[in-house]
């Protein structure tokens, strides 16, 4: 199961603020994101965990992927209503990415000590960062897909793809031995740290599309994501 921890990020003030909601850019803001993205860069450690599964079937609300470790050689995941964006699919890239701890950590202390603004910046940096090292995951599934002549299916995650629950990421990560790279699984079913996220893309001949979808319109947060796409509405 390859780890890629080699992943360069690369931010703006511009974006941390976005990642706010904030629509009135004030210089001393700027100022501040800039010293917070300054900070991060001493504190992330971005890297993606994946690994490749075939798709033995889709049926209904759910998709059956073709485990050999795993009892009965398969592993089902209940996607939900939308489990049809995996139609298409013959293999899966089932990932984790995360930033580590550390920054979280920094998070943490500055707030115990009153510092407030720099803690919200600080965590709006984190947030963007690991939106930027997701993307790094995508490009490799496209790069993947591009070098078997495939298309690529959207990027699909338990809790934000409407009708796939946030349980569903157990068994997702189940696919993963998270503890190889310091992420777990809270009782809540959250990934431990906080900035990291767990997905699916599917590839195949079926797709036709070379770059992986959005499926901002079909997203449980779809009413509060600064992230999300104007063509989606």
């Amino acid at each position: 199961m390859p780890i890629l921890r080699d992943i360069p990020i690369t931010l703006t003030a511009e974006q941390v603020i976005a990642a706010q909601g904030e629509r009135r850019v004030r210089p001393r803001l700027l100022a501040d994101a800039s010293e917070a993205i300054a900070l991060g860069e001493t504190l992330w450690q971005p890297l993606i965990f994946y690994d490749w599964f075939d798709v033995k079937a889709v049926e209904g609300e759910y998709a059956h992927l073709l485990t050999p470790s795993h009892a009965n050689g398969e592993t089902i995941l209940h996607v939900g209503p939308k489990a049809d964006l995996l139609d298409s699919a013959r293999r899966v890239a089932v990932s984790v990415v995360t930033i580590g701890a550390g920054l979280e950590q920094r998070v943490q202390e500055l707030q115990s000590s009153g510092e407030s603004l720099q803690a919200y910046l600080l965590d709006s940096v984190g947030v963007v960062a690991l939106g930027a090292a997701g993307e790094a995951a995508r490009c490799l599934v496209e790069e993947t897909a591009a070098e078997r002549e495939w298309g690529v299916g959207a990027h699909l995650s338990p809790g934000s793809l409407v009708g796939w629950r946030l349980q569903g990421q157990r068994t997702l990560c189940s696919l993963l031995p998270l503890d190889s790279i310091g992420v777990r699984l809270s009782k809540h079913h959250v990934l431990e740290p906080h900035k990291s996220a767990s997905g699916l893309i599917g590839i195949g001949p079926g797709y036709e599309s070379t770059t992986v979808g959005s499926v901002c319109k079909w997203c449980a947060l779809k009413d509060t994501c600064w992230r999300r796409r104007k063509d989606e509405s």
